[in-house]
């Protein structure tokens, strides 16, 4: 009798230990239908229940705790066909956190194990969701490549809402890129298939982007009616997250219409509901909106305070968009008040943060993942056209049929070499544009405010004046330099050998005078007639000018030689001169010599460069007359 008193004893002692745990967790669970689920029967069901209920409450107080008995359930009731549905509502509810690392982390191991087990639809929303963190991570060339993958799977299995998100993405990442009106069309075409899905919140936010869009087009009053449009679908669902963005998109409204106090007041109502989300890119972009509304008003502490503010949160998560916004705002905050040093200090992060978001090389990847979807999607129709001809002639016209699907087939191939021929060549048109745009924001931009904080400086400064004013003409040199090549280059009428021929000596003569340099420039007039595509000449040029630079400025040289000659198939370029030469093995840390080589290998041309101390220097490159062409 004893002894089973004792057995009966430990086995209490030992449920209740092992029932700590668990009851810890739920000590933390709030709200009525939260308990109830907790205290519900372990069983697949249950799992079911918290990924439902987490979908709807992912702000909630017990969701945590939730998803932690979720996936003990998982394992103990060996229901790995949820595991992936889980897996991906946990990233979702991390995202929400700016918990950024720990949500990639989700949605991969979820998009694993969905087709491990076959489960197309949480693979398809795993990966729109992995494009989701990706967009917030500002790195757009991935996040495009997740959602066109998402886009092609929910297009094949007919899933509606995942195509809708995936479509508005895409619109929201050329949005960053800066092609508004591409944008538009993918949100249009987004807003009928969520409507179709029934997904308000779908509506709400591709009226939100196409807001957006006009805004940045400068089309103010459309922008505030599509804005108007989202918050009534936000207010329909009590989206909190939705109405804080439609507050913020509102007021950049009425403060580009100088109703700044306006402003302000939807600014501060934004505020009060992000403040409570926990979401720390919408709170970077709340406070980065304050602070240039204060900035209006010259309220310069309030400003200040929300820009840093807004540094703190995006360095935390990690978003290059907002940290670049906050360095703006306090580099215009120090130039109106007169503290230029400031001013200069954060001009410098700020262009540092621009040029990390590398839109050339990200624009690029969009037109070229654009056309291999719509490529794809061509030979797809293009099969399934080809199986209804078979089926429907096979047994009466079978030599017909032959024939006609052979003519088919060679017109379909015959269009799809002409469109990736097209999609080709407006890749290369968009790619030169994407950098012309670069090259003025950023080098003519940056020269022309450097310009105005010098001349700030020699207003105010007693000293230093003859320096101050030497820097300004250098500045001034380089933009109209600059400038003038821009010109030179996208003018239709330079697309010759020989215009180029010309262009180099413009440059290159002043600059041997200049030093007393006796030169030599050779160019043969068999190539003067042959024609030269854009990206071809500026990479050329370019090239040339890198060297010629470089020669005036450290060979110290006597002699000097730019020679050009046409051979066969080649085109061969030399610049040579007698100075002092270099250390060869030093090569890798001449940004220069990285850049000519950076530009040979862009056009395909092949590259020399042969120096020694003492030996004077030799640059050869050459490029195929066929890759010159193509180019």
């Amino acid at each position: 009798m004893k002894t089973v008193r004792s057995y009966g004893l430990l086995l209490i002692a030992e449920l209740l230990f092992a029932l700590v745990p668990v009851l810890a967790q739920r000590a933390v669970v709030t709200g009525r239908e939260a308990r109830e689920l907790l205290w519900a029967p372990d069983s697949r069901a249950k799992v079911d229940s918290i990924i439902a209920f987490a979908a709807k409450h992912r702000k909630n107080d017990s969701v945590d705790t939730l998803f932690k008995i979720g996936f003990n359930l998982v394992n103990r009731l060996a229901y790995k066909d949820a595991e992936a549905r889980l897996l991906d509502a946990y990233g979702v509810y991390n995202r929400d956190f700016s918990r950024y690392a720990l949500a990639l982390a989700n949605h991969k191991d979820s998009r694993e194990l969905a087709r491990k087990t076959g489960d197309i639809q949480t693979e398809i929303h795993a990966t729109n969701n992995i494009g989701v963190v990706y967009r917030r991570l500002d790195e757009n060339g991935k996040a495009l490549t997740y959602h066109m993958e998402a886009l092609r799977l929910a297009e094949k299995v007919g899933d509606d809402y995942s195509a809708s998100v995936a479509l508005n993405s895409i619109g929201n990442i050329h949005i960053v890129l800066g092609n508004y009106y591409d944008a538009i069309t993918y949100f249009r075409k987004s807003l009928p298939i969520a409507q179709k899905a029934n997904n308000m919140l779908g509506m709400a936010m591709n009226y939100n982007n196409i807001g957006e869009a006009y805004e940045y087009m400068g089309k103010l009053d459309s922008a505030d009616s599509y804005y108007k449009q989202s918050l009534f679908y936000n207010k329909q669902i009590n989206n909190h997250k939705g109405l804080a963005i439609c507050y913020n998109s509102i007021g950049n409204v009425l403060k580009k219409q100088n109703r700044v106090q306006e402003a302000i007041a939807l600014f501060e109502k934004a505020k009060h509901i992000t403040d409570t989300l926990g979401d720390g890119l919408y709170s970077a972009n709340n406070y980065n909106n304050l602070g240039n509304a204060y900035l209006l008003l010259h309220q310069y502490i309030q400003a200040r305070n929300m820009f840093f503010d807004a540094l703190a949160i995006s360095s935390r998560i990690g978003t290059m968009t907002e940290t670049k916004s906050a360095y703006e705002g306090l580099m215009k905050l120090n130039e109106m008040t007169a503290h230029l040093d400031s001013a200069l200090f954060y001009s410098k992060l700020f262009k540092k943060y621009s040029d990390s978001i590398v839109t050339e090389s990200n624009n690029r990847h969009v037109r070229q993942m654009e056309a291999i979807y719509d490529t794809e999607k061509e030979q797809a129709r293009i099969v399934f056209l080809e199986t209804n001809r078979k089926n429907d002639r096979i047994f009466l016209f079978g030599a017909l049929v032959l024939f006609l699907l052979i003519l088919t087939s060679g017109i379909l191939y015959y269009l799809r070499y002409r469109l990736l021929e097209r999609n080709k060549r407006l890749s290369q048109e968009l790619e030169i544009r994407s950098q012309i745009a670069s090259d003025l924001h950023d080098d003519m931009g940056s020269t022309l405010s450097s310009i105005h904080i010098f001349s700030e400086l020699l207003r105010t400064s007693g000293t230093n004046k003859e320096e101050l004013l030497t820097k300004i003409e250098a500045n001034a040199k380089d933009t109209l330099d600059a400038l003038d090549d821009i010109i030179w280059l996208v003018k239709p009428s330079n697309d010759k050998f020989s215009n180029l021929c010309q262009h180099i000596r413009e440059y290159a003569v002043p600059m041997f005078q200049s030093k007393g340099i006796h030169f030599q420039i050779d160019f043969p007039e068999s190539i003067s007639e042959i024609p030269l595509p854009m990206d071809t000449r500026r990479n050329i040029f370019l090239i040339v000018k890198e060297s010629v630079n470089n020669l005036v400025k450290y060979s110290k040289c006597t002699e000097a030689s730019i020679i050009a000659r046409n051979e066969e198939t080649m085109i061969f370029f030399a610049i040579k001169d007698n100075g002092i030469g270099f250390d060869p093995e030093k090569l890798t840390d001449r940004n220069g010599v990285k850049n000519m080589y950076a530009r040979a290998r862009k056009m395909q041309a092949g590259i020399r460069i042969a120096t020694g101390c003492g030996n004077g220097t030799l640059v050869e490159f050459w490029v195929t007359k066929e890759k010159a062409a193509e180019a």
